[in-house]
């Protein structure tokens, strides 16, 4: 039996498959987002990544004219391996965690958003846009209804039976 071999790649070719390849990884979208948020930053957000590509933290300065005016927050955002067909993990920092109707004193973001309305279009400055809207959109601060219950639970870790509050949650 006569024994073919394949015929050897360029290295154009090697270079063109190893863009497909990265192009389509999860690490590539999270750069790709990281590398579009630091160079044009909402208003009143910024953010900084360590090492690990996969965890940002995000500064939300309340917007002028709010009950959070001047106040500084920070939010945790954590990118699982299915990420973007799974939404980020995404919560509060403490000591600066904001008293908001659909905001846990442990941190945990009462947002549709981030669980049963995450469609992987979905970006993770479009999450933090849409956090710094409903701190602007407050009329005054107040707990959830039920935070003694929920804040005994570790950040982070939504449910897939989620209660959401109200439309607006």
């Amino acid at each position: 039996m006569k024994r073919t071999t394949l015929p050897k790649r360029s290295p154009a070719a090697d270079a063109h498959l190893q863009a497909k390849l990265k192009s389509t990884s999860p690490n590539y979208r999270i750069q790709r987002e990281l590398k579009a948020f630091l160079s044009d930053p909402p208003s009143n957000l910024s953010v900084k990544v360590g090492k690990n590509l996969r965890v940002w933290i995000v500064s939300i300065e309340g917007a002028k004219g709010t009950v959070y005016e001047g106040e500084i927050f920070k939010l945790r955002i954590s990118f699982p391996p299915q990420y973007p067909t799974v939404p980020p993990s995404v919560y509060f920092l403490p000591p600066s965690i904001p008293v908001h109707e659909h905001v846990y004193t442990n941190g945990d973001i009462c947002l549709s958003l981030l669980g049963k309305d995450w469609r992987p279009t979905m970006t993770a400055q479009s999450i933090a846009v849409s956090i710094l809207s409903i701190l602007s959109s407050a009329q005054s601060k107040s707990l959830p209804m039920d935070n003694a219950r929920h804040a005994q639970n570790k950040p982070g870790e939504y449910q897939k039976d989620w209660v959401y509050h109200d439309d607006n949650c």
